[in-house]
């Protein structure tokens, strides 16, 4: 295995010394894409997850029973799995001024659909479950 040489080590020994065959300098790699977990997986051992960003695809579903009285978000997957997902956008909002703009999006324009979400593993308390393992979502779109 080679020893880490800071590329500005690096610089001075192919200055100083010209380039030496077989010295690696070695710089720092950028960090690779997100972990894809299966949400089976994820739901099997989230602890292997805990602080960590993954990408997750599956169907966003209210599992209470009221959107608005009982909001329990889960992203299910086609077997049955689910984890529990923070909300991250309003349940609703109040009507604005006739003026054409669009309106900002609601949690309910993402429920029933697949979606593709970024997220942090999280465990704390999530409303309606107590303390438990969730979804803290940081990316969010809806896939054909």
């Amino acid at each position: 295995m080679r020893a880490m040489v800071s590329p500005v080590r690096c610089l001075l020994l192919i200055i100083l010394v010209g380039a030496v065959p077989g010295l690696a300098c070695a710089t720092p790699q950028a960090a690779g894409p997100s972990p894809r977990p299966s949400i089976k997986a994820l739901a099997q051992d989230p602890a292997a997850y805990l602080d960590k960003d993954v990408e997750l695809t599956g169907t966003l579903e209210n599992q209470g029973a009221n959107y608005f009285t009982d909001l329990r978000v889960v992203l299910r997957d086609g077997e049955g799995n689910a984890v529990a997902v923070k909300p991250w956008l309003p349940v609703s909002v109040p009507p604005g001024p006739k003026t054409g703009a669009p309106r900002p999006k609601t949690l309910s324009s993402y429920l029933g659909k697949k979606v593709d979400l970024e997220a942090t593993v999280r465990r704390g308390e999530l409303r309606g479950a107590g303390t438990t393992y969730y979804l803290e979502v940081k990316q969010a779109r809806t896939v054909d």
